[in-house]
């Protein structure tokens, strides 16, 4: 049996513009997330996604106010990877242009502005490393 001990509080939502991609790999389990994509958002295999958690490779909004209702001309993107054998931990945010590390966990709660070497814990606002070299621990 599998299931969520935090329980899910939304379903697994996916919003794609026109011309962008989002690749999932084999054997992912999210637990009521949302990815946004204006460019590309790219999860590797056997990745876990904790309840709550969002992800988006762009602004969402413009910085000018002008634009920022109704017009998405210079909203910023940059495309997120989440490599294989990852955790993301529960509403957890990753911002865009991230890319997190082969290995790696994202402590729940936390909002990733900065890549994540492979094999690291972060956490924390702005997410900051706590352990590297993971994979060495037993």
């Amino acid at each position: 049996m599998h299931f969520n001990s935090i329980g899910v509080f939304q379903p697994v939502i996916i919003n794609i513009a026109p011309n962008a991609t989002i690749e999932i790999g084999d054997d992912v389990g999210m637990s009521g997330c949302s990815i946004t994509a204006r460019e590309k958002v790219s999860i590797g295999n056997r990745v876990l996604i904790g309840s709550g958690v969002l992800i988006f490779d762009n602004d969402a909004h413009p910085i000018c106010p002008a634009n920022r209702r109704y017009n998405y001309e210079g909203v910023v993107s940059k495309p997120v990877i989440i490599h294989d054998d990852t955790f993301i931990g529960a509403r957890a945010i990753i911002m865009k242009g991230v890319e997190v590390g082969e290995g790696s966990i994202v402590a729940a709660g936390s909002i990733v502005t900065k890549s994540v070497p492979p094999f690291s814990i972060v956490g924390g606002n702005p997410a900051k490393i706590i352990k590297t070299n993971i994979k060495e621990i037993k």
